[in-house]
């Protein structure tokens, strides 16, 4: 019985500070994501190559308007050697190694991503709503 009592005050304090236990694990998750960068006045948050950072950037993504995952038909990830945001013919963000995981600020509109895979360039025409727009982006087995 004291067991029980003593998880749920541990699982009463958690919620009280705002943690969030980790119980498979045994430990509070400590992560956090990169810190945004500016790219033309444009707020990104730029990777998630490992496990840790990955979950740290899904954690925030609610914040950014445009949220973009890069992977492959297997479920690799990717990173671009270089991300163009433009709209209207015009480069908003020029974003080097970028990805897997992209979270940008920008206000709802139509975009184009235009994304520099080795010798290989991929175009995406993205609509950012008022809610935002998430786009899983599926690289070709050509690049893989």
């Amino acid at each position: 019985m004291n067991f029980r009592k003593n998880l749920l005050a541990s699982v009463g304090l958690c919620a009280a500070i705002g943690a969030a236990p980790v119980w498979a694990q045994g430990e509070i998750e400590t992560s956090v994501p990169p810190q945004p960068q500016s790219y033309s006045g444009i707020q990104v948050i730029n990777g998630g190559v490992d496990l840790d950072q990955a979950d740290a950037i899904k954690r925030v993504q609610s914040r950014y308007n445009l949220r973009v995952e890069i992977s492959g038909h297997g479920g690799n990830y990717y990173v671009a050697d270089n991300l163009k945001l433009m709209q209207g013919g015009d480069v908003v963000a020029e974003i080097p190694h970028a990805g897997p995981w992209l979270l940008m600020d920008v206000p709802p509109g139509r975009y184009t991503l235009l994304g520099k895979f080795g010798s290989t360039e991929l175009k995406r025409d993205v609509l950012v709503t008022q809610n935002g727009t998430k786009v899983s982006w599926v690289v070709p087995s050509s690049i893989e």
